[in-house]
């Protein structure tokens, strides 16, 4: 095993697809791939049993060659609920076309937000709950969004997020437009635009930091909430450094809003067949704080198939593992997934 946990994490925002695994087509100017999983789990969440999927998807990437140099790509990618027969919630995820070069990359479609594929997802490093954020992937960033990415300067990478929220009174408003599907519009009923823009540095082949800032325009969509932390319209700021190697990562990520603050240490061992990997979670919402925690370890029977058991524990009011009486409590997960 050549990637750990956090080390495999923060290649996110590569301009094709990493998950791709079988090429379906390949030529001298091209290739078209398939990649997915079915991923499925028992949850025991305070003491209540739940059979249910784990981001099972279906998707596809392919990239050609250019005349002029460049190289056009593309990706899309289907999520599905595998244990239900008829599945209501089947969503277009990930799903973009772009073109990189020596200038770097530019694409645009649903795509995660930087601030998540740079700074925050190296902290989501379980398969069930346990990780919290201010700014999770889909926050300000999923449809209609464009990013750049630099090549590699020197150790550093740049990247820039903008997304384009519609007027009710375009095709996408909920107002007097031909169509009203509402998630591409704005709070405000006008047109809005949100900015992201991050840096990461890779000082060697173990070490890395990264930051990155949202916008968070109030008057766009931002989310409300995010990992049982209340949210808000402020900017969101993230710094993450993480150390890897083959047998062991550690990692820190920082993000503040406002009175919000969220830390979240991270830790995983290569034991040769699998990882054992925990998480260490800190929140303040100015008017509590607490401390969460989850202890995870995976088994690879092959490069295809693993299965995995965690155990999460949500210590505080501010915590996304609470009762009914919100208070923290614990959810202990076991599960499988087969990837190609």
């Amino acid at each position: 095993m050549k990637k750990t946990l956090i080390a495999a994490s923060i290649a996110a925002l590569a301009a094709t697809s990493a998950n791709a695994a079988v090429k379906l087509y390949e030529s001298e100017t091209g290739s078209f791939s398939s990649y997915g999983k079915i991923q499925l789990e028992l949850e025991n969440y305070d003491g209540e049993n739940t059979i249910q999927n784990q981001g099972s998807r279906l998707g596809f990437s392919g990239d050609t060659k250019l005349d002029n140099g460049m190289t056009a790509f593309t990706n899309f990618e289907f999520r599905f609920q595998p244990g239900l027969e008829n599945d209501t919630e089947m969503k277009v995820r990930n799903s973009y076309l772009g073109v990189k070069g020596d200038f770097g990359s530019i694409k645009a479609g649903n795509i995660d937000s930087i601030v998540y594929s740079m700074v925050t997802e190296q902290a989501d490093i379980f398969e069930n709950v346990g990780w919290r954020s201010l700014d999770e992937g889909k926050n300000n960033s999923r449809a209609t969004s464009i990013v750049y990415e630099t090549n590699d300067l020197n150790g550093f990478k740049l990247a820039a997020n903008i997304k384009h929220y519609a007027s009710d009174d375009s095709q996408y408003g909920t107002g007097t437009g031909t169509a009203k599907g509402g998630a591409l519009s704005s709070n405000s009923g006008d047109e809005e635009w949100n900015i992201q823009l991050g840096v990461s540095y890779q000082l060697n082949d173990e070490l890395r930091f990264a930051l990155a800032v949202d916008q968070n325009n109030e008057d766009g969509n931002p989310s409300e909430a995010a990992g049982g932390v209340a949210g808000n319209a402020d900017p969101i700021i993230a710094a993450s450094v993480s150390y890897s190697t083959d047998l062991f990562s550690t990692g820190l990520v920082l993000e503040s809003s406002d009175d919000l603050m969220v830390a979240n240490l991270t830790g995983s061992y290569n034991y040769g067949a699998g990882d054992v990997y925990a998480l260490v979670s800190f929140a303040d919402d100015d008017d509590d704080n607490g401390v969460d925690f989850g202890l995870g370890v995976n088994y690879k029977m092959d490069k295809a198939f693993m299965v995995y058991g965690e155990v999460a524990v949500g210590n505080d009011d501010v915590s996304s593992i609470q009762d009914s009486k919100n208070e923290g409590t614990t959810a202990v997960t076991v599960g499988a997934a087969y990837k190609w």
